[in-house]
């Protein structure tokens, strides 16, 4: 397992790249001295360029590595969520984006004060986007940096400090990083997809190889919601953690309220349908290449302890199988693409509204250049807070992707609820929004942590490891391809005579009572915290409504 030097110039290429793109930003035009220019680019930003930023800022390491490892170990429900994202991004140009945009907002969560009255509920939703994007950076600083180890053995805590320090920027120049490594990230997979799918024999051996192993999982119609993944949990619950992302999520709506007019800012919300439908494709059949890979190779690198997590099996697929000179390097550049411009966007975002909702009015008689020194100190004091939990990261299990959804959901769920309350009932007050967002905020982490502490759904499909004992686990790539090329798929490969068994590995969920309600699949913490914070701000809103109408009558 080892690097070529041609891998370590395309990886470093990809990162001088993005650093000089935004030092050229950060020193042109208006330099990023004052806020609007830091923060939302003087509004004069390009539509492609801004909708490629948001797709890198949703899309992140945890994607790329997340995805291959859920349909690897769960099989491919989770990909009817893109259903659920295309819909998302409907409903959010078409109804959402001119709302914000209209308004000329720099934090979503101006809204949330002009629409109640009230800054407690701007407060509210500004620490649950905090609270959530700091677990996410984390998150994101973590993943990448266990495929460095993977693939070159270098330190773990070195690789995440390593990324840490690259992954800051102002807005015009996060923008322009975000185009650049996006396009890293397609292409890059894009090849992984094409070389693997020839490597295994062709797409239809592949698909073969992947339905015998009970991997493709479309239409599961079980409305139990204590079912991990369902049709209805991936599209539902897939739609609504999607508005919290790309309709009122401060990252995106910084970036489609930088662009100067209202149709631009709908059509860069509109083009990330077809991005995203791309994005998820190519994650989906990076993990079906790597199940045929070592299905009919019969020795699954998990379960014999090859590697230390799912999370790591793509890299080190990467660099054990598809070992030619470049590829390698190519897809730690697509990992370290997304890693860069998810945490680039989320530091800048937090230190946005940090500055709008929280701070800005200590500062009111401050020069634009010295506000706009205080909000890169803000992106560095958040950069050290990721840098944290980054280090805690580990104890988040084997799944980063479903470790990611379970705690963004059950912390932007109630925040998007509140947009849905004031949007949607008129009559809707502050104490309704602060009940129901309060309320549902605690029910959603209990649901969260709960889940964290008690891991259920942790079987697995079956995998084989009958045949690890016929090669040493540092065997050459021509040894394993040779194997794979020669095997007999369906009378030779050990992993089909387990395939057809229920068999499963890990702890299998099933308690009573509270441990019941932990089962409750992660892709619903998004549409429980919102609709509960809606339900309870209605009835809420009526009883105060009701009761001074009562007053004023008496």
């Amino acid at each position: 397992m080892s690097f070529h030097i041609v891998d370590y110039v395309i990886f470093a290429l990809v990162l001088v790249v993005s650093l000089i793109i935004g030092l050229y930003h950060a020193f042109s035009g208006g330099k990023q001295k004052t806020p609007k220019e830091y923060l939302v680019g003087n509004r004069s930003m390009s539509t492609l360029p801004v909708a490629l930023s948001m797709l890198v800022s949703f899309l992140s390491g945890i994607v790329v590595l997340g995805t291959p490892a859920e349909i690897y170990t769960k099989g491919t429900q989770l990909f009817m969520r893109t259903i659920g994202y295309t819909l998302a991004c409907i409903i959010s140009s078409l109804f959402i984006v001119p709302l914000f945009f209209n308004l000329k907002v720099t934090s979503s969560f101006e809204y949330l004060e002009a629409r109640f009255k009230s800054k407690v509920t701007k407060l509210l939703g500004t620490v649950s986007f905090l609270l959530g994007n700091i677990f996410y950076m984390g998150l994101l600083l973590y993943t990448p940096s266990t495929a460095m180890v993977a693939s070159t053995g270098l330190n773990l805590y070195i690789s995440i400090v390593a990324i840490a320090i690259i992954g800051t920027g102002g807005l015009r120049g996060v923008v322009w990083v975000d185009a650049f490594q996006a396009v890293i990230m397609l292409g890059g997979m894009l090849f992984i997809v094409v070389q693997g799918i020839l490597l295994v024999g062709g797409f239809k051996e592949m698909w073969s190889i992947n339905e015998a192993g009970g991997r493709i999982i479309f239409f599961n119609f079980n409305p139990d919601p204590t079912q991990r993944l369902s049709f209805w949990s991936t599209i539902i619950g897939g739609c609504f953690s999607t508005l919290t992302v790309f309709g009122v999520g401060q990252i995106s709506v910084q970036r489609y309220c930088s662009l100067p007019t209202l149709p631009k800012a709908q059509l860069s919300v509109m083009l990330n349908v077809p991005l995203i439908i791309s994005m998820n494709v190519l994650t989906s059949l990076v993990g079906l290449v790597v199940f045929a890979y070592y299905a009919n190779l019969g020795c699954d690198p998990v379960r014999s302890k090859q590697v230390q997590n799912v999370n790591q099996l793509v890299p080190y697929f990467m660099v054990n199988v598809l070992n030619y000179p470049g590829l390698p390097g190519a897809f730690l550049a697509v990992l370290f693409s997304g890693a860069l411009s998810s945490i680039s966007s989320s530091l800048n975002s937090c230190a946005a509204v940090t500055w709008q909702d929280l701070v800005s009015h200590f500062f009111k008689n401050k020069t634009e250049h010295r506000k706009a020194l205080i909000i890169k100190v803000l992106v560095a004091l958040y950069g050290l807070c990721a840098l944290g939990i980054a280090f805690l990261a580990q104890l988040v299990g084997q799944h980063v992707l479903q470790a990611s959804l379970s705690f963004s959901g059950a912390t932007m769920g109630p925040s998007l609820g509140m947009f849905l309350l004031g949007g949607i009932f008129p009559f809707a007050n502050a104490k309704g929004a602060i009940s129901g967002c309060v309320v549902a905020s605690i029910f959603s982490l209990w649901l969260s942590i709960g889940a964290f502490v008690t891991k259920p759904h942790m079987q697995t499909l079956p995998t084989s490891i009958d045949r690890c004992y016929e090669y040493n686990i540092s065997t050459t790539t021509t040894m394993m391809t040779t194997s794979i090329m020669t095997d007999s798929v369906t009378t030779s490969n050990p992993f089909y005579e387990q395939a057809t068994s229920p068999a499963t590995h890990g702890e299998v969920g099933g308690g009573g009572g509270l441990e019941k309600m932990y089962e409750v699949s992660f892709l619903w913490y998004s549409a429980i915290g919102c609709l509960l914070t809606i339900i309870i701000g209605v009835v809420v809103s009526l009883i105060f409504s009701t009761y001074a109408e009562m007053s004023l009558l008496g």
